[in-house]
């Protein structure tokens, strides 16, 4: 009998001892599940352009690139563009090789390039992608592709050539628009004054979506142009010339029915000079033609002004386009 309640008391020990050791684990699993749950995320690419100083590009008359360390370099007129090593801790500009801190435990540095009205330059990132800013673009990007994708932020014009890996996938973000690629060639016009945000392909496949119309995602083929129109919120496609909009890069505006507003707001950037219109209705027509921008902007606009019936005079802040001959 003594034997019988030792042994049903032994058993009840037991039972006990692997509730409790079952409880603890219960709690030591719970615990680490919500340690895990409350970890914060690494701060992405759109947070760090949200928490950033709102640098815009025409602030300053050079390219600068703007280090993660707070370090700004500029590029000199005579200078070529800006190169990354694979590492991202060597920055050549020009002749000049900067040493930076590419990560910082373990996260990314992000970098911004900023390209005043008047500048151009051309960006090699740390994978081998290859970019090309227009005038009045700014750029963030990590100094190293350290994560399980490629992400970079733009406001103004690119072109980009992306180096292909399947693994990482390549997206440039903007305002209204997120492109995702995996290696391809296209353009990205986001600049934060205009109506609409557009991306042209010439090479390769992206996939487009926009932050105002979810449902709108498309996957492009090359000749597509895609564009979104923050006023009137509708996104719309066409088949396109791609070189059209890659022209820029190589000293030239190649133009089909463009209207005059939109090629006095893109010559204003490219020379950094003010050009205006005063009459909407002047603004609304349009040309076409091949424009040299390396001529100086009254020449060129001297070229406009022989094909069309308008007239232009220069005042101390800005070329004034206009349907009467000036006096």
């Amino acid at each position: 009998m003594e034997s019988a309640r030792k042994a049903d008391h032994h058993r009840k020990w037991q039972f006990r001892r692997r509730v409790l050791i079952g409880a603890a684990a219960c709690l030591a699993i719970s615990i680490g599940l919500t340690f895990f749950y409350r970890q914060p995320a690494t701060p992405g690419i759109e947070d760090f352009v949200k928490s950033a100083p709102d640098i815009r590009p025409n602030e300053g008359d050079q390219v600068t690139i703007v280090l993660g360390q707070g370090k700004n370099l500029t590029l000199d007129e005579d200078q070529a563009g800006v190169a990354y090593s694979e590492t991202g801790t060597d920055v050549r500009v020009g002749n000049q090789t900067v040493k930076q801190e590419a990560l910082r435990d373990n996260k990314a540095t992000y970098n911004t390039i900023l390209v005043p009205y008047g500048k151009r330059t051309d960006l090699k990132l740390s994978d081998g992608t290859v970019v090309w800013l227009n005038s009045g673009t700014r750029l963030v990007y990590p100094a190293v592709f350290n994560e399980d994708n490629r992400e970079v932020y733009l406001e103004g014009e690119a072109i980009f050539d992306v180096a292909h890996n399947p693994e990482k996938p390549f997206r440039v973000l903007s305002e209204h628009q997120r492109i995702e690629v995996l290696g391809t060639v296209f353009n990205v016009s986001s600049y934060p004054e205009d109506v609409e945000t557009s991306t042209v392909l010439k090479s390769g496949s992206v996939r487009v979506s926009y932050s105002a119309k979810k449902d709108a995602a498309m996957r492009m083929t090359p000749g597509m142009r895609s564009a979104f129109n923050a006023r009137t919120q509708k996104v719309y496609t066409q088949q396109v010339d791609p070189e059209d909009y890659f022209s820029w890069r190589d000293g030239f505006l190649s133009l089909k029915n463009h209207s005059l507003g939109e090629i006095a707001t893109k010559l204003s950037r490219y020379y950094n000079r003010t050009v205006r219109i005063e009459d909407p209705d002047l603004a609304k027509e349009t040309f076409s033609g091949k424009l040299d921008l390396k001529e100086n902007v009254e020449s060129v606009i001297g070229i406009i002004s022989d094909a069309t019936e308008i007239h232009f005079r220069e005042t101390a802040d800005a070329i004034v386009l206009t349907k009467e001959p000036t006096q």
